[in-house]
């Protein structure tokens, strides 16, 4: 153990001497940056997409009817482990620092897994679903919260999409390799065949990985800083992340300035005027992401396609998280061109006509008093859900988690986002849990009531959410401030 430590240590050594940098970023920045995605992020993606093709396996191995309690469970086995792990997120890492609480986090992903992947009976599995559930919560909370804290201010709107970028690819390849082709064998008993079970253990690789990499990773200067009062660890620590003295300096003066000298408390977040209008508005985007029927799209994209007559579910499937991954890498660079707030409204409003294209299709190709139906149902719907994705991407998918981080001081970040981690995993709940059920009882006019939320929380967002990009914490606390003394809350500084 000893020599291991020392290794690790002349490791880092080596990692600060050499200067290896992306245009004006540290390589530790990048580093620490791969760290965190790739155990949080990733893990959250694999974990939305991971029954979408699976669950059949499930109803199969475990004897189920086909839409029993129990596969409505095991689907929001993830929300409900969820809830709780983002609401405690930030205290625990207000309590022992941001990579420790990641490194902790690794032990329910690691139980999660083997028991979802050595399952015996659906007990087992909804108890191993449900606690990495809790894992892939303290991970949605802690993740963007340590990237916030390291990246430097030019490129925190870039490292967001980022870790919404790796989430979509966690998607993807949980569709991937659950596609019939992938995981099914010649065996006629899914019980005889071993895949479906390698399949739910893929999260033990990166988590592997992550643990591998952290001992390399600095902990978060804000932390250290805020919460140790540790000024000079600080310091050293954001040298060794932006590469100059100088940078440093500014940045432990700007925390000075703007930052209390003790952490706020759960009272004062819900008593302080501005600080409340941000839990608002974070909680609202949260919302946001989640009733515009993204979680539904992710967990019953095949059922969707195969209600519209679309024959090859697993290609249209399998194409939509690959989509996902592009208009994600594509919305990079309009994160700082076009504004955070100017995306969300954008995403919303195509994602409300795409679920208008989804009711028509399953409409017409259902329901024969309609008298519509025919092959062209199949590509409506295809192109709905593609419309949907696109501006998810763009939009709800990533623009809440960035104007959470944006909105909130340093010394209310971590509560603020457990609380608006936690919202989020509620109301993922809420879809996972009522979804299927509503499906049957509704059909096609599910999508109608998507059109709705959508509708509601399009204007929720033209009315409260302001615009922080590239604005510095000082600005957008005063705009804050300057909001919440405004009644009705409607005079947000949108500039």
């Amino acid at each position: 153990y000893n020599e291991y430590k020392s290794y690790l240590r002349i490791v880092s050594k080596f990692l600060v001497m050499t200067n290896l940098t992306l245009p004006n970023v540290k390589f530790l920045v990048v580093l620490s940056i791969l760290m965190d995605v790739l155990g949080c992020a990733f893990q959250f993606g694999f974990q939305t997409g991971v029954l979408a093709n699976t669950r059949k396996i499930l109803v199969a191995v475990f004897e189920l009817p086909e839409s029993s309690i129990y596969t409505s469970v095991m689907v929001s086995g993830l929300p409900i482990g969820g809830i709780f792990g983002g609401l405690l997120a930030g205290i625990i890492a207000d309590k022992i620092g941001r990579k420790k609480c990641i490194l902790a986090n690794n032990i329910g992903v690691i139980v999660g897994a083997i028991l979802m992947a050595v399952a015996y009976d659906r007990y087992s599995f909804i108890i191993g679903r449900v606690i990495i559930g809790f894992s892939c919560g303290v991970a949605t909370g802690i993740g963007p919260l340590y990237l916030a804290e390291i990246a430097p201010s030019e490129i925190r709107g870039a490292i967001g999409v980022l870790n919404q970028l790796t989430i979509t690819i966690g998607i993807f390849l949980a569709f991937v390799f659950s596609l019939d082709s992938v995981i099914l064998d010649d065996s006629s008993d899914f019980r005889d065949n071993p895949r479906w079970n390698i399949y739910f253990a893929i999260p033990l690789l990166f988590s592997l990985a992550q643990m591998c990499l952290i001992p390399f990773c600095p902990e978060s200067p804000n932390w250290i800083f805020l919460n140790q009062g540790q000024e000079g660890q600080a310091k050293n620590i954001l040298i060794r992340l932006r590469g100059s003295v100088e940078s440093a300096e500014e940045e432990i003066r700007l925390m000075k300035e703007h930052v209390k000298p003790s952490v706020t408390t759960v009272k004062e977040l819900f008593t302080t005027p501005h600080l409340l209008l941000g839990l608002a508005i974070g909680i609202g985007l949260q919302g946001a992401q989640q009733f515009s029927g993204a979680v539904a799209i992710f967990n019953y994209a095949p059922d969707i396609f195969k209600s519209s007559g679309v024959k090859s579910t697993d290609i249209a499937t399998a194409t939509t998280g690959l989509l996902l991954i592009v208009i994600t890498l594509v919305s990079v660079p309009l994160m700082d061109r076009m504004g955070r707030r100017t995306l969300m409204i954008l995403g919303q409003s195509f994602m409300a006509g795409s679920f208008l294209l989804l009711f028509v299709s399953q409409s017409c190709f259902t329901n024969t008093s309609w008298a519509c139906g025919g092959g062209w149902t199949g590509y409506l719907s295809i192109t709905g859900i593609f419309i949907f994705i696109i501006f998810f991407a763009i939009g709800p998918g990533s623009i809440p988690w960035l104007i959470v981080g944006d909105i909130f001081p340093d010394e209310a970040r971590g509560k603020a986002s457990s609380v608006c981690v936690g919202a989020n995993w509620i109301s993922q709940l809420m879809v996972t849990l009522f979804y299927e059920k509503l499906s049957v009882a509704l059909h096609a006019n599910i999508f109608l009531l998507f059109f709705g939320l959508v509708v509601f929380f399009l204007v929720l967002t033209v009315l409260f959410v302001p615009e922080t990009k590239q604005k510095p914490v000082s600005t957008i606390l005063a705009e804050m401030k300057e909001q919440a003394r405004a009644c009705p809350p409607l005079a947000i500084n949108r500039h």
